[in-house]
């Protein structure tokens, strides 16, 4: 199947825009659609406002309800992607932060649900939408360190099959992207060293791989429902059980 189903410029709101998979989307759709970008670091949202095709950016608290719904009033979204999420830290379960449970439950979980259905409520009345969810392989297969999270992408991923099944007759698309280990920022305050750590050993994915994932959902045909992509850099087996370092990979000579 080739994905080329868009025939108009839409609207799209990306959250967590400032950066990796967020920033990476939004140079992407931007050649081709208008986008609006959320996120919080104000400085960033600045530079992203110079690029064409970005139409609007805004700074937004997503773990605060109300600013979930402000950010929908006085736009026409054609297109959500629910890309925000925090990893604050990687203490065990016994040890964590009640301020990093809280974090996690709220943005990765409880900001997604209020703004969904802020656009989804617009999207109703125009019988047409698509909404992304950025989901992860730890909602999927439990990784030690990460209890609260992977709770909360789990959460996300049975919401988006729930949401999928409510909006069939309504011709609104749900889609789930679930990558495993991704080059990004959303290890910086949980370890120290997360390049050493997670990224410079392995070959891990890149922003821009799981961006062209979503650009391939958001393109496929209208009557297509791209429902479930999840992607894994090579050497990472689904589920955890393997992880292998650049040195492990077999090389041909």
């Amino acid at each position: 199947m080739k994905a080329e189903g868009k025939t108009t410029m839409r609207n799209i709101l990306i959250t967590g825009a400032t950066s990796g998979v967020g920033r990476a989307l939004v140079e992407k759709m931007s050649r081709t659609d208008r986008v609006i970008c959320a996120g919080r670091n104000r400085d960033v949202l600045d530079a992203l406002a110079k690029i064409d095709g970005v139409a609007d950016t805004v700074s937004c608290d997503l773990a605060d309800p109300a600013a979930c719904r402000a950010l929908l009033e006085g736009r026409v979204i054609d297109v959500l992607v629910n890309n925000a999420g925090v990893l604050p830290s990687r203490e065990g379960f016994a040890d964590l932060p009640v301020d990093a449970i809280d974090a996690m439950v709220d943005v990765n979980f409880r900001g997604v649900a209020h703004l969904t259905q802020a656009a989804l409520r617009q999207m109703q009345v125009r019988g047409q939408g698509h909404i992304v969810f950025v989901g992860s392989s730890a909602g999927r297969f439990p990784h030690p360190g990460a209890t609260v999270y992977g709770a909360s992408k789990a959460a996300v991923s049975l919401f988006a099959d729930a949401l999928r099944a409510e909006l069939a007759e309504w011709r609104i698309r749900v889609t789930e992207v679930a990558p495993g280990r991704t080059r990004s920022n959303l290890y910086r305050d949980a370890i120290n060293d997360a390049s050493d750590e997670l990224y410079d050993a392995y070959e891990p994915l890149e922003p821009g791989d799981v961006a062209d994932a979503i650009a391939y959902a958001l393109n496929a045909p209208a009557h297509v429902d791209v429902s479930r992509i999840e992607i894994m850099p090579i050497g990472q087996v689904a589920g955890g059980g393997r992880t292998l370092r650049r040195d492990e990979m077999k090389t041909v000579k």
